[in-house]
């Protein structure tokens, strides 16, 4: 299902974890525009000093907003995020889009014997996974993978009443010895059952994928957690582990109460390297060092004491760095309109800036196959197609927003994900061959012109001499109408005419059947996604394609909007979310996904976004991955001055 998010930043968040790969979601980065400065104030923590005491040290953090709350699974935005990286040590961080352990001893696989495949019997009505992927109740009809049987080929039909044998998916993880909670209280497997209960507490009506995929999840014994998938689920599952939760402290309060009180919202208790002490509402968050850190005894963290100041506007936050009075602006500050201000202070050595590619990319999807069978497409044919992504110089795009900075991926899948096959189509700037596609699928440049349209001659759906001219949609916030601009110049130079029309994200994302996009009323339209830690092949899936339920099996929810369909692909695809990781199987079919879509374009990615913080040019330790929302994962580590050299 398509989930609309308007958000500050781009962030990968998870309900299990505090990192976790998700169904990807269109996205707008909302870019504040510079206002006025805001008074800034410098907290510092009260020490009393001795004679021979050294003075106090201090890291500042700017945020660009105060959190409603720091409960788990409450307050999801960048900021509220970016704080529980201080309190919470992972349970994983993610780096260039594979997964770390932090407070586990390794990631469970089939190859060490910590996962593994178990036949189990399932009895008629019992839930499973069936060979589409779908949650569902074993009944007549149902296609299932009987046990022993890893991919779609070996899928069989449920005709009887019998039970049969299915393989269920088992996962452990074991926990690092020695970690305690900050009030000095071992940190145990049990913790994370409790996570597991809590959340199923709050959303089990309305349980994410894990929870409906998860029949079981207990501790074995102190240190190591079991968690067992339903019957016929085989998948991803090296994240299945819930980040611990207090129940020495909270165990008493009810799940529903934890959204509110002050233990869990205000003050939440970690095993992170800081402790909160203070929270001044409207002005900051001030924290200090942990003296049971699992991690202390190697010097961390480097901070006496952490405070998080929130500002107002991008600019107050910058100017707050450059006065002193923070070490640190964070992603949710959004410096993206201070950009050309940041670089300049870099070169003046008066700040240190770092870029690094997000998780959103920016992309311009066909309408394939429109809602209305009476409208006809433009780009129906995968040439048309092709030659649109010749038209379009992406390099020059990426040199006029950010100096050549971003990245140009050819898929859906990152350009520095380990998974990505560089054997895919790349498609270079090349109106000439661009032309002879367009000639070829039946659009004629009758006058030599390219100023003018071309006209169609024997094209389906097209009586001949129709120019081709089109309507253009885009989204009328931060670069979006520039970048729009220069593709609807680059397009006319290839004699395809297209009438660019801005539109807010909540008309031109609007749910169908009236939104244009998601109603598949539009000929081009510009827009976002998120990239997820495994590749989002569903995006294009047949089964995506929004449209009236039941003909359409998600309805107006699906994300599929070209409404793209191929056969091979669907397949390649199912395999993917279907398949276990470990396997080549899986492998195979995320290498042949990415060659059938740099061939087929459904959609021509653009570039991928930026993500943009700036420090005190002598701070170090900082680290900022392209698929981490925060950029606080290593703060313990975080330095300056001597613990630098």
């Amino acid at each position: 299902m398509r989930i609309f998010i308007i958000v500050l930043s781009i962030v990968i968040i998870g309900t299990l974890t505090a990192c976790n790969g998700q169904e990807p979601a269109p996205v707008s980065e909302v870019l504040v525009s510079p206002g006025a400065a805001s008074p800034t104030k410098s907290y510092v923590p009260e020490v009393t000093p001795t004679a021979t005491s050294l003075p106090p040290r201090v890291l500042t953090v700017c945020l660009g907003s105060e959190p409603a709350s720091l409960f788990l699974y409450g307050d999801t935005t960048s900021a509220a995020q970016s704080i529980r990286q201080a309190i919470y040590d992972g349970p994983f961080d993610i780096y260039n889009y594979e997964v770390q352990p932090v407070i586990l001893e390794k990631l469970p696989s089939l190859a060490d014997g910590d996962a593994y495949l178990q036949p189990v019997e399932v009895q008629p009505g019992d839930l499973m996974m069936d060979n589409e992927g779908h949650w569902v109740a074993l009944a007549e009809g149902v296609t299932y993978r009987p046990s022993e049987c890893t991919s779609l080929d070996c899928a069989v039909s449920y005709t009887g009443e019998e039970p049969v044998l299915m393989d269920q998916l088992v996962a452990r993880f074991r926990l690092l010895p020695g970690i305690e909670w900050s009030d000095g209280t071992a940190l145990t497997a049990s913790d994370s059952v409790y996570s597991y209960q809590v959340l199923g507490a709050l959303y089990g009506s309305v349980p994410s994928e894990l929870l409906r995929f998860t029949q079981s999840y207990q501790a074995l014994d102190e240190q190591t957690v079991e968690w067992v998938g339903i019957p016929g689920y085989q998948s991803v599952y090296e994240m299945h582990f819930f980040t611990p939760l207090p129940q020495h402290i909270w165990g008493a309060t009810s799940p529903q109460d934890l959204l509110v009180s002050e233990i869990s919202t205000r003050k939440p208790l970690g095993w992170g390297a800081y402790v909160i002490d203070e929270w001044v509402a409207g002005d900051h968050i001030s924290l200090s060092r942990n003296p049971n850190y699992f991690r202390a005894a190697e010097g961390l963290p480097n901070f006496d004491f952490l405070v998080f100041r929130f500002t107002e506007t991008p600019e107050a936050a910058l100017n707050a760095l450059l006065a002193g009075e923070c070490d640190f602006v964070d992603r949710s500050a959004t410096l993206d309109p201070q950009l050309s201000r940041v670089m300049a202070l870099q070169t003046q050595g008066d700040l240190r800036a770092y870029l690094q590619s997000g998780t959103a990319w920016e992309q311009i999807t066909f309408g394939i196959d429109p809602a209305d069978p009476q409208r006809a497409s433009f780009f129906d044919r995968k040439e048309v197609r092709q030659a649109v992504a010749m038209c379009i110089d992406r390099q020059a795009l990426a040199n006029t927003l950010y100096t050549g900075e971003m990245l140009i991926p050819d898929t859906f899948v990152p350009v520095t994900h380990p998974l990505r096959n560089p054997d895919a189509t790349h498609y270079e700037y090349d109106p000439e061959t661009a032309a002879a596609l367009l000639q070829f699928a039946g659009w004629i440049d009758h006058d030599g012109d390219p100023a003018t349209p071309r006209i169609s001659a024997g094209v389906p759906g097209f009586a001949d001499g129709t120019p081709f001219q089109f309507i253009f949609l885009a989204p009328g916030d931060a670069e979006r109408p520039q970048v729009a601009q220069q593709i609807v110049e680059s397009l006319a130079q290839c004699g395809l005419t297209a009438e660019l029309e801005l539109q807010d994200w909540e008309t031109l994302l609007g749910p169908g059947p009236d939104g244009p996009v998601f109603g598949r009323q539009f000929d081009l339209a510009q827009f976002a996604w998120a990239y997820s830690i495994q590749p989002s092949c569903g995006l294009y899936r047949s089964s995506e394609i929004p449209g009236p339920y039941p003909d359409y099996p998600n309805g107006w929810g699906g994300g599929n909007a070209s409404g793209f369909s191929l056969a091979e692909y669907d397949q390649q695809c199912l395999q993917t979310l279907t398949a276990l990781p470990d396997y080549d199987i899986y492998q195979v079919a995320v290498n042949q996904l990415q060659v059938l879509f740099a061939d087929e374009l459904p959609a021509i990615p653009l570039y991928q976004r930026l993500k943009l913080v700036a420090a005190r040019p002598d701070l170090c330790g900082v680290m900022i991955d392209p698929a981490f929302g925060s950029a606080l994962s290593t703060i313990e580590a975080w330095d300056y001055g001597k613990g630098c050299e």
